[in-house]
């Protein structure tokens, strides 16, 4: 079985453009629509997917922090995270899928959520209707405030005292 490893966070640069790349083929190449595809057609399709998705999430979120994670040297995941006056946002946090089911996502967001406590800000994110992530989010408390066509948005706020 793999062991956690030493997991850190620093900026992600545009050297990191291929590593990108690759996570979201890995995590997204499965998903219904993507996964019947032969891979010639599959593949283009991913890689516009990826510099599309960039662009949105920099001209929605200027001031986010984009993370690379990082597990024993290697980058492993993303995570991306706005903290706005009123809210935190979880804008994405992904990870290969070799390495999830280790707990470097939950170390990661219950950081987060320490944060949205000892600030009294909620944590706010989007998540993909299916996506098995949605069973990870509500164990760590979050529920539900809408729901769109394709997409559940989330929150949680601390229940600790004021």
């Amino acid at each position: 079985m793999w062991k956690l490893a030493e997991v850190s966070l620093r900026p992600e640069t545009p050297e990191d453009g291929s590593f990108v790349e690759e996570l979201i083929f890995a995590v997204r190449e499965g998903e219904p629509g993507f996964r019947d595809l032969p891979v010639d057609e599959r593949t283009p399709l991913l890689k516009e997917q990826a510099r599309l998705q960039s662009a949105d999430y920099r001209r929605k979120f200027p001031h986010a922090h984009y993370l690379i994670i990082v597990a024993s040297g290697h980058p492993v995941g993303r995570f991306y995270i706005d903290h706005t006056p009123d809210h935190l946002r979880i804008v994405d946090l992904s990870i290969l899928p070799d390495y999830q089911g280790h707990g470097i996502g939950h170390q990661l967001m219950k950081s987060v959520l320490a944060e949205g406590t000892r600030t009294s800000l909620p944590v706010r994110l989007s998540v993909m209707i299916g996506n098995p992530a949605l069973d990870f989010y509500l164990k760590l408390g979050f529920v539900t405030i809408d729901k769109l066509e394709s997409h559940l948005r989330m929150e949680w706020v601390s229940k600790a005292p004021a």
